[in-house]
């Protein structure tokens, strides 16, 4: 006998019971009063007229500048109504085939009511109309551009099926929602002093007030990836226009959102001292956030870092090329913000090393300014020392491993592949790792707690499967099953606080010029832009209603 079992919907609205920061209007003149609030509607041929440096034709000139050609047009350039999701789609796949080897060890183990669980995305991956509603360009903005890849102006089109998809995830009861706002959707031009785009303010009020209207706590990402073209991380004044932007958005949505993630891993960026800027100016954010606006929400920076593992455990060769790794990895940002200590000596001494030490009055201003860890553990990987040996490749910055200097590899010693692989080279089902990953961050900076902001994976093959077989994402439940059960071992028996989860994405994303990576929680149909709901998706809700079933009732 069959019989059906449907997801539970989260109650709404989100009760709130002391707002996070003040309403905008008793905040609002900690603005700049001379700023000029205005929108701008794109014209490719109004280049010429003499409007002024941030008029109309100048915002046109500035697109025109950049040289980039969109395939597609956006198919809808208003909001979609949402509809009711049909009581079919929320149906319950069947019993899982496979569990995690230690489930058992993990029956009775439990998640704090405030533990923070939802999904993630990101503006440029999911939202489309790149040139619509005074969005000015980005740095992300020319990649797919070239004939045959996925430029992002079309995508899951989430700017305007926003409504839709929040209902979507109340229905299926997933409590939080990491998004991001793009910061030239908010300051066109992108730098201090510059007009703010009124439609771009109003457009993100509504989506969080959507979300709290459906029972669902936003979480903001101020900046991931999508820097402006006009302001490149190693400016001098980098701080003072990201704080411009920042302002912006905090004075208005503070009161309604808890949490804030800063910037979205910096630590991919290039070893040099555009790492201390971007330390520098996260600093200068939380100090205003909590001393000016007096907010008393949560800030965090996220990282990416796949754990190394040493390829020979018996090799001190090995050991000191993964924990190398580890130092250019997380412990250039990480050593000051929780530690108060200098940049790795590893990284300083690098022959040709464009880092500079911080200096003290530095140090002493970014220390702490952080109120949990954050990262993107996706997986782990095996590393070893290079041929001829570390310091010999730090010595040659022309070296192909300069400066970090290790090799890294997906094999292990024995020649067996670390786990099963996704679609992407960097995500795969290793649940031996997980614990690892863990307490190595818990043990080295010493947080408060550790939030997973990001994981997932994309499955082998996704784009040559029918829908069917694509809703039945057996891998990828396996992949959070796995993941999620070794959390649960490092809370318990390790005594790791970890204080959330946010799957990698809630739907299918652009993957900076393929929608063949399949991440995501719901397919999209890139023709009629239908969402649908994965196993993985009710999987991962069914996981915290066993072990968190009061998680979702409110903010933590």
């Amino acid at each position: 006998m069959t019989s059906n079992r449907y997801a539970t919907p989260l109650k709404s609205p989100l009760a709130i019971p002391t707002p996070w920061a003040p309403e905008f209007s008793k905040v609002s003149s900690l603005l700049d009063a001379h700023i000029t609030y205005t929108t701008y509607s794109l014209a490719s041929e109004a280049t010429t007229r003499n409007d002024g440096q941030y008029g109309q034709s100048a915002y046109a000139a500035f697109w025109a500048s950049q040289n980039w050609t969109y395939t597609d047009s956006p198919p809808f350039t208003t909001t979609v109504s949402p509809t009711p999701v049909p009581r079919s789609e929320l149906v319950f796949p069947p019993p899982l085939p496979v569990e995690p080897v230690d489930k058992n060890e993990t029956n009775g183990f439990t998640l704090p009511s405030n533990f923070v669980w939802g999904v993630a995305s990101s503006a440029w991956q999911i939202e489309g109309g790149l040139q619509f509603d005074g969005r000015g360009p980005s740095v992300e903005d020319g990649i797919g551009t070239n004939p045959g890849a996925n430029d992002s102006n079309v995508d899951a089109m989430f700017y305007y099926t926003y409504k839709q998809d929040i209902e979507r995830l109340a229905e299926i009861g997933i409590p939080y929602l990491c998004f991001s706002i793009p910061w030239t959707r908010i300051v066109p031009f992108g730098v201090k002093g510059s007009p703010i785009n009124t439609r771009a303010l109003d457009h993100y009020d509504d989506l969080v007030n959507e979300a709290i209207a459906h029972g669902i706590t936003p979480i903001i990402t101020i900046l991931h990836y999508d820097l402006p073209v006009s302001v490149p991380y190693s400016d001098p004044n980098f701080s003072d226009h990201y704080l411009y932007y920042a302002k912006q958005i905090m004075t208005r949505y503070g009161d309604r959102v808890p949490y804030w993630v800063s910037i979205n891993e910096p630590n991919l960026q290039p070893v040099d001292n555009s790492l201390t800027n971007i330390l520098v100016a996260h600093a200068d954010l939380y100090d205003w956030y909590k001393n000016e606006l007096g907010g008393t929400g949560q800030i965090t920076m996220k990282f990416a870092n796949n754990l190394a593992i040493p390829l020979d455990a018996n090799n001190p060769e090995d050991i000191a090329a993964s924990l190398r790794y580890q130092d250019f990895s997380l412990g250039i940002m990480n050593n000051p913000l929780f530690l108060g200590a200098q940049i790795p000596d590893s990284v300083l001494k690098t022959p040709g090393i464009q880092i500079d030490p911080i200096s003290k009055v530095n140090l002493s201003h970014i220390h702490g300014k952080i109120d949990f860890f954050s990262f993107d553990p996706y997986s782990s990987q095996y590393v070893s020392a290079p041929p001829g040996g570390v310091e010999a490749c730090a010595s040659n910055s022309s070296n192909p491993l300069w400066p970090t200097c290790v090799v890294t590899t997906n094999d292990a010693a024995n020649g067996w592949l670390i786990g099963d692989a996704s679609s992407v080279g960097y995500s795969f089902i290793a649940s031996q790792y997980r614990r690892a990953q863990f307490n190595y961050v818990w043990n080295t900076f010493k947080p408060s707690g550790i939030l997973v902001a990001e994981f997932g994976f994309p499955t082998e093959g996704d784009q040559y499967k029918a829908l069917d077989a694509q809703r039945y994402d057996l891998e990828r439940t396996v992949y959070y099953q796995d993941f999620l059960t070794e959390m649960l071992r490092a809370i318990h028996e390790d005594g790791v606080n970890v204080i959330g989860t946010l799957a990698w994405a809630f739907i299918e994303t652009n993957e900076f010029g393929t929608f063949d990576s399949h991440y995501g929680l719901q397919t999209v149909n890139h023709t009629t832009f239908e969402r649908t709901y994965k196993r993985s998706a009710f999987d991962y809700v069914d996981f915290f209603h066993q072990h968190a079933e009061k998680s979702a009732s409110g903010y933590a």
